[in-house]
């Protein structure tokens, strides 16, 4: 979820690695796992369905 709000946020995968005290690999993997369960083939298109879903709100952007 963390990773899910970052992205919605417009985060670069290097800065969300710096907030969440994680390495840029390790990000990357979340957000791999984040587009296969949401079957989402990009950033936008995991924002769109995490909305769609109630995973995040507005008020997370």
């Amino acid at each position: 979820m963390q990773i899910l709000r970052g992205v919605a946020k417009g985060l670069p995968t290097k800065r969300l690695a710096q907030q969440l005290g994680l390495r840029v690999p390790s990000v990357e993997t979340h957000l791999h796992n984040l587009f296969r369960k949401l079957n989402a083939a990009n950033r936008g298109e995991a924002v769109s369905t995490g909305l769609k879903l109630g995973l995040i709100t507005l008020a997370d952007l």
